[in-house]
């Protein structure tokens, strides 16, 4: 049943589907202006009209601001419904919605970390916390690592060994690199928890072998045996004195070759290593076909390019150094021992400040859930329908989570879009949307919002079009990457008050960090 309160939020068929689907996990692919937010609003109060009690349904934001917008949609579509005349509402059902309206504040519809925080605040002995627990905000916790990776970094001055690492990675490497470990816990206690035997041999075993596949090919040394009578039958000195511009990175390219082949038979790998980025950025597509005729370099470089793209260019990328990675293998121990002190120097300042960052309240309410039957029965029966936004910016902790409140299952309802996953940086893992996207559409039920609201018929063709080569058909190999899926029109023409369609690309040189961002804005207002 269509209750009026949803109606009135005017979703279109493909979101009626989404909101009405019940008895089974769901899972809803949203692009981008596909009218995900109205869908989620229409969908909790569908709930809600169905008799869930206002705490029973749980919705799960990505940010504060989501989930302060979401609330006040939801208030404000109450609202309008109860300041008008509904013959369909009797008393009893408007007072319902009278006492919904004054009780949303109380609404559990926020943050993950909020609800995590609410869970552990409810069993404090069983989460062994002081209930009045601290959470600390993104620059607090900044704060306490800093002091923490301060005083690691002072111990390992002294240490014999760990001393070695401000050589190898200079002290603002060093330091550099237990941010980055202690802001990704997870990497972190991978890295404590690594194997106590000599790491080289492992790395070794797995990195030569491409490179020994590429030196050692057939087609390989034939492509350079070609390019090499080139130089010794004096076509390339012909070429240069054509003033030819292939002249210039075809002597280097055979020179690194040269280096190549001798390292090779030395089995020299750290030389070859080093040798390999070079070589791939000495194969140039320049010069004149005329200044070389009978030969063909141009082609034969062509296809060394392929070959080096296919069997070296994930493993080599942009440079590779065996040497270099020889001495961070054997680095290993001394920094599992800085970060292991950085670690526990932070986890110290927390406690004596009885507070918890966003990992300890997902990694305390996970261990709660998974270790206690008693807390989690509790709240799977407390929860009994559960709403999460954004969950392509979830990581694999927060799918845990999810999973044991869900329980048995047929609770659930996802929304997101892998496409629009851009919080890598803060632990986030699309590949657990996908996963439990295909999972829901196995046993429950999936669907695809795929019309954009925001755009027009010629604006949304600009932008299937410009995206369909970028994102491609996809790779299972890559499950990272989400391939490409059309967005439909809603709207035939632009809005009142717009121009025609026009898509506007603008690029610029440097990092976000050198200003390049900076610039592309002031090239774009």
């Amino acid at each position: 049943m269509r209750h009026p309160i949803v109606v009135q939020t005017r979703p279109s068929d493909e979101q009626w589907s989404a909101i009405l689907a019940r008895g089974c996990d769901v899972a809803v692919t949203a692009g981008a202006g596909a009218g995900k937010t109205r869908t989620l609003v229409a969908r909790y109060l569908s709930l809600l009209a169905e008799g869930l009690p206002l705490r029973a349904v749980v919705a799960i934001t990505f940010t504060r601001k989501a989930a302060r917008e979401m609330r006040s949609r939801a208030r404000d579509e109450v609202r309008r419904s109860l300041g008008e005349a509904r013959p369909e509402l009797d008393p009893v059902e408007r007072d319902r919605w009278q006492q919904l309206y004054t009780e949303l504040d109380a609404a559990r519809i926020g943050t993950i970390h909020s609800l995590c925080a609410e869970i552990l605040r409810a069993h404090p002995a069983e989460a062994g916390l002081d209930p009045r627990f601290e959470v600390l905000a993104e620059g607090q916790v900044s704060v306490l690592q800093a002091q923490a990776i301060g005083e690691a970094l002072a111990w390992a001055a002294d240490d014999a060994k760990a001393v070695a690492l401000f050589t190898l990675l200079g002290e603002q490497g060093l330091q550099s690199t237990l941010e980055t470990l202690l802001k990704q816990p997870a990497e972190a206690a991978q890295c404590l928890a690594g194997p106590s035997d000599p790491l080289w041999p492992v790395w070794e075993a797995a990195l030569i072998p491409p490179l020994r596949a590429f030196v050692d090919d057939d087609q390989v040394h034939a492509a350079f045996r070609e390019l090499l009578a080139l130089r010794a039958d004096g076509a390339v000195a012909r070429a240069e004195t054509a003033g030819d511009a292939l002249v210039a990175p075809l002597r280097d390219l055979l020179a690194l070759w040269d280096e190549i082949h001798a390292a090779r038979q030395q089995e020299d790998w750290s030389a070859i290593s080093a040798r390999l980025a070079p070589l791939r950025r000495s194969m140039k597509q320049a010069g004149r076909a005329a200044n070389w005729q009978p030969a063909d370099p141009k082609s034969i470089i062509r296809d060394l390019q392929a070959l080096y793209d296919t069997q070296l260019s994930d493993w080599v990328g942009k440079g590779i150094n065996l040497a270099l990675d020889r001495q961070l293998a054997e680095a290993m121990p001394a920094l599992r021992q800085v970060l292991a002190r950085a670690h526990e120097r932070y986890t110290a300042l927390k406690r004596e400040r009885r507070a918890l960052d966003y990992d300890d309240l997902e990694g305390g309410a996970l261990a709660l859930l998974r270790d206690h039957p008693a807390v989690r029965a509790h709240w799977q029966a407390e929860v009994q329908a559960l709403l999460v936004d954004e969950f392509q910016d979830t990581n694999g902790c927060q799918r845990d989570l999810v999973a044991l409140l869900n329980g048995d299952g047929a609770k659930l309802f996802i929304v997101g879009d892998a496409k629009q996953s851009i919080y890598r940086f803060r632990g986030a893992d699309v590949t657990v949307f996908r996963a439990e996207r295909a999972r829901i559409a196995q046993q429950g039920r999936s669907f695809d919002l795929a019309t954009s609201y925001r755009a027009h018929r010629a604006l949304v063709a600009g932008l299937n079009d410009l995206l369909r080569p970028v994102l491609g058909a996809g790779d299972p190999s890559r499950p990272w990457v989400e391939p490409f899926a059309p967005l439909e029109h809603h709207r035939e023409e632009p809005g009142a008050g717009f121009g025609p369609a026009f898509i506007e690309l603008h690029l610029t040189v440097g990092s976000k960090g050198g200003g390049a961002l900076d610039r592309a804005d002031r090239k774009s207002t």
